[in-house]
């Protein structure tokens, strides 16, 4: 997988709000949205995003 090579914070803001929906719309796994966060966090503030876990997974476990 490549990383964002962006030191823009905008730009990289933008590229994660985009990977959130992903993840959101069960696209993207919740631990690779992480990582990706993870990946970026001295550049964007990641008090604006959410990681969100797969709904299939939650009503499974309840």
């Amino acid at each position: 997988m490549r990383k964002i090579l962006s030191n823009d914070p905008d730009l990289v803001f933008a590229a994660l709000k985009l990977i959130e929906q992903l993840n959101r719309d069960g696209h993207v796994p919740a631990y690779m949205f992480r990582n990706i966060l993870n990946d970026c966090e001295g550049i964007a503030d990641l008090s604006k995003f959410t990681v969100s876990e797969n709904e299939k997974k939650k009503e499974e476990n309840a």
